[in-house]
């Protein structure tokens, strides 16, 4: 038995130290999901796999999964201007204008990929609801302060806007060779700086203007590779509807060697039949915003079905050739492979974002030096020395909470932070005056004020008052009441004479750009109007398609429709 036994041992020894093949991993059920590939490659490949009726689906703003190819949803558009916005509390930084006064390209780059940090959390939260295309910068150039939006933009100058949006375009989309952080999407395509009646009023661009002006603001951050697409804007230029605008292709894309996504902004396509009247139907529409270079249609929120019947109808009808869809959909998964959606998680770096980075106490230290920096101090000087007294010989500011007992921060925004239409949702607020307050400590009184008139305009012909229920075009000045007695002369705040046929007087009700009645009464149409000097400015808590006043949403469950 011992032989045997003996022999028994020796195969079993023989076994175990023999050398173990190692194991192969798993070959990619397909070949875009082989991340050794060329991107070219891969996205061809996913092409070629899928229907007419899915590659009509995933032109659509909400793309829908194809699950016989483990496809999951992608939706284009989360806002991200400064800060990742309608999404919950997170970090807010400065308005893009205060970026810019900074002067300081590496500062924005920094806030860039704090944001896009942010947006790659929300992401974690809900990778089919918060996108990681992001909306943002925005390069339109501050020509007119009427247009009211011009805190969303860098500057009127096309060089210091090219610098900043380059800048904070590469913090959004990260620093790895491969991988996007995010995708940013530069708004608005072409010179898009009305709000009045928008969709249908035309952008004049000489030769010179457009090359020189126009495309100098939009170039930088494409030709730099830091921006990964555009959105067109709603108005026509040059008596053509940006949505259709051929120099998506013709210029845009020769900026790159890189494949662009473009997207509409909302309800912009539809506008091609509606308001503009630019074509005779839909098909023709998306057929030519198609040829024209658009890829992603933003059209009826999360509801696909009309751009999808409008696309099928128009491959039917030949008006749209399947080549050009085909182009269309590489454009769109040039982004979707970039940020690592199809690739083992192990291979994206940015794939291991979590939740945790939002609202981080690193981004906010981040925000407060960029609040901090973007102050434009004209002048520093000692304050003026007291009757008989001696002059202080340091600078007034900063201030020093060891001598300073008394301060007055005076002004419409003392006690005032105005969150616009693209903010985020703060996850505090500190105002100037409680600001000052909290510098100097209980050692100090700190007051403060307005310091502007609040004013009524009443007719001095009717008695009546100026009311407005709004701050837009759409948002009346109506007539209610009765007539009062007719009154002889009416005197202003200032104590001279009221003009003619109305007078402004002072009242501490609340102001008419609240969209509160600013006095009792109500006004009347006929006559001329005082003004007042006093702090109006243009909102952007109205921009809803109907004119229907809308504040901003603070959930993804109610996304405004426009950009």
């Amino acid at each position: 038995m011992r032989a045997p036994r003996a022999w028994l041992a020796a195969a079993v020894t023989a076994v175990l130290i023999a050398p173990v093949a190692p194991a192969r991993a798993a070959e990619p059920a397909y070949p875009f999901r082989d991340p050794d590939l060329p991107l070219a490659a891969r996205i061809d490949d996913l092409v070629g796999r899928l229907t007419p009726a899915e590659k009509i689906s995933l032109l659509h703003q909400y793309q829908p999964a194809i699950p016989r190819l483990d496809v999951g949803a992608f939706r284009t558009g989360t806002e991200a201007l400064h800060g990742v916005a309608w999404l919950g509390e997170t970090t807010v930084f400065p308005q893009a204008i205060g970026l810019s006064t900074t002067w300081d390209p590496d500062l924005i780059r920094r806030v860039g990929g704090a944001v896009g940090r942010e947006a790659r959390g929300f992401h974690a939260q809900d990778p089919a609801g918060n996108g990681l295309n992001v909306w943002a910068p925005v390069v339109n150039l501050l020509r007119d302060p009427r247009w009211g939006r011009n805190e969303e933009g860098y500057s009127e100058d096309p060089y210091l806007t090219g610098v900043m949006s380059t800048a904070y375009s590469r913090g959004l989309a990260g620093d790895h060779p491969t991988y996007l952080q995010t995708a940013p999407t530069l708004k608005h395509y072409l010179a898009n700086n009305n709000e009045v009646r928008r969709e249908t009023t035309s952008s004049v661009l000489p030769p010179r203007l457009l090359h020189d002006y126009e495309y100098a603001a939009f170039r930088p951050a494409i030709a730099a590779g830091a921006a990964t697409g555009v959105m067109t804007s709603y108005n026509l230029v040059n008596g053509r509807p940006a949505t259709v605008e051929p120099s998506l292709d013709a210029e845009v894309r020769t900026w790159t060697d890189r494949d662009l996504m473009v997207v509409s902004d909302a309800y912009a396509p539809g506008n091609l039949t509606g308001p503009q009247a630019y074509h005779a139907t839909q098909a023709e529409a998306n057929a030519a915003a198609v040829k024209a270079g658009v890829d992603s249609f933003t059209q009826d929120g999360d509801s696909a079905a009309s751009t999808v019947a409008a696309l099928t109808a128009a491959t039917e009808q030949g008006l749209l050739s399947w080549s050009d869809v085909d182009d269309a959909l590489r454009h769109i998964f040039s982004v979707r492979f970039r940020l690592g959606e199809f690739d083992p998680p192990g291979r994206n770096p940015y794939a291991a974002i979590t939740p945790d980075v939002i609202d981080s106490p690193e981004h906010r230290r981040l925000a407060r030096q960029a609040a901090d920096a973007q102050l434009v101090l004209l002048k520093n000087a000692p304050p003026a020395a007291a009757a008989g007294g001696r002059r202080h010989q340091r600078a007034l500011l900063p201030l020093a909470a060891s001598d300073t007992r008394r301060v007055a921060v005076v002004g419409p925004l003392a006690d005032t932070v105005y969150t616009d239409w693209y903010s985020g949702t703060p996850p505090y607020t500190v105002t100037p005056r409680q600001g000052v307050a909290a510098r100097l400590g209980a050692g100090a009184t700190v007051v403060g004020g307005e310091g502007v008139d609040r004013i009524a305009l009443r007719d001095v012909a009717t008695g009546r008052y100026v009311t407005a229920t709004g701050t837009t075009d759409a948002d009346a000045v109506t007539v209610r009441g009765a007539r009062p007695a007719r009154r002889r002369s009416s005197t202003s705040s200032t104590g001279a004479r009221g003009c003619s046929p109305c007078a402004a007087r002072r009242t501490g009700a609340t102001s008419a750009t609240t969209g509160a009645r600013s006095s009792p009464g109500t006004p009347s149409p006929t006559g001329g109007m005082c003004s007042s000097s006093s702090s109006w400015r243009p909102s952007r808590t109205a921009r809803t398609r109907s004119g229907t006043p809308a504040t901003r949403p603070a959930s993804r469950g109610s996304r405004p429709t426009g950009t």
